[in-house]
């Protein structure tokens, strides 16, 4: 059964569909934002939040290319 996401593109020759559109990644983004995270949570904050910006900026990226 074949699942259909929003953001396609090819990884090592297999087509990958990201789970998430960019405006769905902005919103946890913004999430993260409001939320008071303190001690080892920011280490863990920081990481996520750098690799789910660099994903926003991809996704965005591919939506803006098929449309």
């Amino acid at each position: 059964m074949a699942v259909n996401f929003n953001g396609g593109m090819r990884i090592g020759g297999v087509e990958y569909r990201h789970p998430l559109t960019s405006e769905e990644i902005r919103f946890i983004l913004e999430i993260f934002k409001k939320c008071n995270f303190k001690g080892d949570e920011m280490e863990n904050l920081i990481v996520v939040t750098v690799k789910l910006q660099e994903e926003y900026n991809r996704v965005l990226k591919k939506e803006q290319q098929t449309k």
